[in-house]
């Protein structure tokens, strides 16, 4: 890899360089190679390395040595590998991220789930059809501040409006208060209007990731860039304007300046895995007025001296935006229970882990007992 300082967190630069090359001397492997993880789907990934592509599959020290989904790769990462074949390479380590994006995975175990990596800008995409949820965007954002990438807002199928304006900025009004300090833009593919205001993100290159429900567009946006169909589109039900799964697996698309698009499947709600240090980020305001309470523990309820219940009765804060802000607040201190190590959850989920290893053992130790009777 050539060194190539810039700002991007995605960048392969001087520091990467330097930690590549520690990472592969601790390592012992004289004939280490760098590479990025252009697609995942399930255990197998898409690497590019020194602008060629190939296949590559996890050591078995990375597969069964890691203590949950955030040891593994993910789109976005950089990766240390040695080549097998021509297309082919083993991957042993996993660079430092520069950004993370992770949410919990689904049902009762709290386990991270990794989504992207790396990631300079991630784009929040929201229909403006049936779609259309602002609380659901301030729970997105939470993820999106704490992985450590810009978040940005895209509201699309602006189309809808072209006979009502009045409407459209209402609702672009509605999202901008419940997203303070966070660009929002509102496009249509169909006409491609708005899509030109998005250029200036990715005119320097750099690596990005589209998020958002099933049929909110996120297909037809990334094939408006590449200039033709490279994801299939489907349309979306009338009745409640949910999408079927047009992306199933996560994959990076190289547009002509270089920059890179992740495309993700969909996702109507990101269940938090939060530390919650995105919740002042997302709601800046009562952070603000909170400052000001007589009291530091002010739970902004009944204490006197309140600035929180201050601004509320002025208007300065909405009441739909302190709801959803308490309602966050209690959900991040369940998962900051059920996260402890001796939670009964953890506990199962470690159970989980090791039994899945001994199934794996068995079946390679089957596997070579055909091999040596054949």
């Amino acid at each position: 890899m050539n060194p190539k300082q810039n700002n991007h967190l995605s960048a392969w630069d001087a520091d990467r360089e330097v930690e590549f090359r520690e990472l592969a001397y601790k390592s012992g492997i004289s004939n280490a190679l760098a590479a990025r993880v252009i697609g995942e789907q399930g255990n197998e990934f898409r690497l590019r390395s020194d602008q060629k592509e190939g296949n590559g599959v996890l050591t078995g020290s990375l597969r069964y040595g890691a203590l949950s989904a955030l040891d593994l790769p993910v789109a976005g990462d950089w990766v240390l590998v040695t080549q097998l074949e021509e297309n082919d390479f083993l991957i042993h380590q996993v660079l430092d991220r520069r950004s993370l994006l992770v949410r919990k995975s689904k049902g009762e175990i709290q386990k991270p789930d990794p989504i992207c990596a790396n990631m300079d800008k991630i784009f929040l995409l929201q229909g403006l059809d049936g779609d259309f949820q602002p609380r659901r965007l301030e729970r997105t954002l939470i993820q999106l501040w704490e992985s450590g990438a810009s978040p940005i807002v895209i509201l699309t199928k602006k189309d809808l409006y072209s006979e009502n304006e009045m409407e459209l900025d209402e609702k672009m009004d509605r999202v901008r208060r419940s997203c303070p300090g966070i660009p929002v833009h509102s496009i249509s593919t169909w006409n491609e209007e708005g899509l030109k205001d998005l250029e200036v993100y990715w005119r320097e290159g750099g690596v990005f990731a589209f998020i958002g429900s099933s049929g909110v567009g996120k297909s037809s946006l990334l094939n408006s860039l590449l200039g033709k169909e490279i994801q299939s589109v489907k349309e979306v039900r009338a009745s409640d304007s949910k999408g079927k799964h047009t992306t199933t697996n996560r994959w990076m698309f190289e547009l002509g300046n270089g920059a890179w698009i992740l495309d993700t499947p969909g996702m109507r709600e990101i269940q938090l895995w939060s530390d919650g240090s995105g919740l002042e980020e997302t709601f800046p305001e009562i952070f603000e007025a909170a400052g000001r309470c007589k009291f530091q523990d002010c739970s902004h309820a009944s204490e006197p001296g309140c600035a929180v219940k201050e601004a509320l009765e002025t208007g300065t804060i909405s009441q739909e935006r302190f709801q959803s802000f308490l309602k966050l607040e209690r959900e991040m201190k369940r998962i900051a229970i059920h996260s402890s190590p001796n939670s009964s959850q953890q506990k199962l989920a470690e159970k989980a882990k090791w039994k899945s290893v001994h199934k794996e053992q068995k079946r390679m130790k089957k596997q070579r007992d055909r091999e040596r009777y054949q």
